[in-house]
């Protein structure tokens, strides 16, 4: 048995197709219609047949592909039960990503450790996050709460706060935090519909019942760090996205009864984490994950402290 040529076959069923499982695998599409090839000429079967303009499986290439799932499965779990924290010496990897600190973040942890492997960084919105996943052509996301499903695996990173970006002269730049009724009266800088922040902060605002004066819509974060340090209004970001700037103020965002906070999540499809990037990545992933976590516990018993001294 060869398993290149089973490898192929079962992408080209899973994924939809020669061009899917050719990127998915690495490979050029005429090599895996030659390995689709070989395998029926070796064993005297034809595995797909043609209907209209669409391959569809044989009775036989229903049988195999039964095989192959439970094949492709063991195959992953070998490749889990193999993983060790060595330097792989070689490879490729696409992250994509709704948050570039993260991204960057995760980047730095693990060129440290496998400095041979090349990574590409992409940024971009839920929607084309988990799209690009699903189609193989990307390796790894971070987003916010992705949808679950049977291919996908999600795992928690960090949980990221909501803090009020305001400019140094600002009136609640004095206090220690801003709640949602004082936004009420000021003008709101969002990011395009898509954004994270975005969706989180007008969820909020119209569950707390809070209107503010007006708001501009600026796609790019640091259009919106000069209009708020100009004066123009304030905005709401996540504590990633707030690098130094003399001339800005961030205050945490404060609720009683609404959390204001989301997650970021890594997510991969479920076949393809026996790959040794991803497999690599994922362990620093974890590191990551239980250190953010670590640091938030700590940020939280801060700011109780805070509220009680208040």
């Amino acid at each position: 048995m060869n398993f290149a040529q089973i490898r192929a076959f079962y992408h080209v069923v899973k994924d939809g197709g020669v061009g899917r499982a050719a990127t998915i695998i690495g490979v050029s599409q005429p090599t895996i219609s030659q390995h689709i090839k070989a395998l029926e000429t070796r064993y005297g079967i034809g595995l797909f047949e043609k209907q209209g303009r669409r391959l569809q499986l044989t009775e036989a290439g229903r049988d195999l592909f039964s095989v192959t799932e439970r094949l492709m499965r063991a195959a992953a779990a070998v490749n889990d039960a193999l993983e060790r924290r060595g330097t792989l010496l070689g490879g490729r990897l696409i992250l994509v990503s709704d948050c570039t600190k993260i991204a960057v973040d995760l980047l730095d942890l693990f060129r440290r450790r496998h400095p041979s492997v090349e990574i590409s960084i992409r940024i971009g919105s839920l929607t084309h996050i988990i799209a690009k996943i699903e189609e193989g052509t990307a390796d790894v996301g971070v987003t916010v709460d992705p949808p679950a499903g049977d291919n996908l695996l999600v795992a928690p990173l960090k949980t990221e706060r909501l803090l009020a970006m305001l400019p140094r002269g600002h009136a609640l730049a004095r206090s220690s935090r801003v709640t949602l009724p004082d936004l009420a009266g000021e003008t709101l800088i969002f990011r395009e519909p898509s954004s994270r922040t975005r969706a989180l902060t007008e969820r909020i605002l119209a569950m707390a019942g809070v209107l503010p004066r007006a708001v501009l819509e600026i796609g790019a974060r640091d259009a919106i760090r000069e209009a708020v340090a100009r004066g123009l209004g304030v905005s709401l970001v996540a504590e990633s996205d707030c690098p130094p700037d003399p001339r800005l103020v961030h205050r945490p965002l404060a609720s009683s009864s609404l959390r204001v906070a989301f997650d970021e999540h890594l997510v991969i499809r479920k076949d393809r984490r026996g790959v040794p990037a991803i497999a690599a990545f994922r362990e620093i992933a974890a590191d990551y994950a239980t250190k953010a976590s670590a640091a938030t516990a700590m940020q939280g018993s801060q700011w109780t402290i805070q509220r009680a001294a208040q």
